[in-house]
């Protein structure tokens, strides 16, 4: 199994002149159809055009990292899956850890040896990520970051993953996660609590003392007026219920909630 490849030199120079450093990546935004084109006609390499949500988040993680977090940066993923993003990250001057148990939840990737030896340069560790993560100095990383993972998370682990971020996070470094939100359909009202749980642990490493107050209900209100917003597709649909009876998987209105902080330190 040869190791893979994503980018050539120029390919690397195109994408960082155009996001290096660039781009507004709020507290608080959703996937939008704009973007998706813009990631499609440039980042070929980790968007695809017949899947899931994750081909508008990989390319709009990595775009933020891109602008937030100068190359050289020390990354972490909580949960990689197939290590595509991680990967581009390492090609363009990152040094990238995942962290991930490879244990098959959610519809998660198992093959922890076999991306050992497809992606050698990216540093791969079989853990739950949290305070107890062995390995790493308090404060090591410049960004820790997470696609369409925290939603798979019960809520009370979300707290733990966040003990994890303020501990392994350096003062400035930044938190930036994307993740699906059903808005519509079965698991909407779980998915509601584990994204206003996430926003206000997201706030909360901005200012400890800060509240969520009504954040999450003014961006659905926003989302749901956009003409751009990006929905869950049809057919991302059908690949994401992977083989599950329609009856007992059935169509959901799902976007993505994307959300980046830089850690206070407090």
């Amino acid at each position: 199994m040869q190791p893979v490849k994503l980018t050539d030199e120029a390919t690397r120079k195109e994408i960082s002149q155009r996001y290096l450093g660039k781009g507004n990546f709020p507290y608080l935004n959703y996937a939008t159809v704009e973007d998706f084109c813009d990631s499609a006609d440039h980042l070929p390499q980790i968007c695809y055009l017949d899947g899931d949500l994750k081909n508008v988040q990989r390319p709009w993680a990595l775009k933020a990292i891109l602008a937030k977090v100068p190359p050289g940066g020390k990354l972490l993923e909580i949960g990689g899956g197939v290590p595509l993003v991680a990967c581009l990250l390492n090609e363009l001057g990152y040094e990238v850890t995942i962290v991930d148990p490879y244990e098959g939840a959610g519809n998660g990737p198992t093959e922890y040896q076999n991306y050992r030896r497809q992606f050698p340069n990216v540093n791969l560790v079989k853990d739950l990520f949290g305070v107890n993560l062995q390995g790493f100095e308090p404060g090591y990383f410049d960004c820790i970051y997470s696609i369409s993972v925290l939603e798979h998370i019960p809520l009370e682990g979300i707290k733990d993953v966040f003990a994890g971020v303020r501990k392994f996070l350096r003062s400035g470094g930044y938190s930036i996660h994307c993740l699906d939100n059903v808005i519509q359909g079965e698991g909407g009202q779980f998915h509601e609590e584990v994204v206003k749980l996430v926003l206000q642990e997201q706030k909360q490493l901005i200012n400890p003392h800060a509240s969520l107050e009504d954040d999450y209900e003014k961006l659905l209100f926003q989302l749901k007026e956009d003409i751009e917003t990006y929905y869950l597709s049809a057919l991302g649909h059908h690949q994401w219920r992977c083989g599950a009876a329609y009856k007992d998987f059935p169509f959901r209105k799902v976007v993505s909630i994307q959300t980046c902080v830089a850690f206070s330190g407090d």
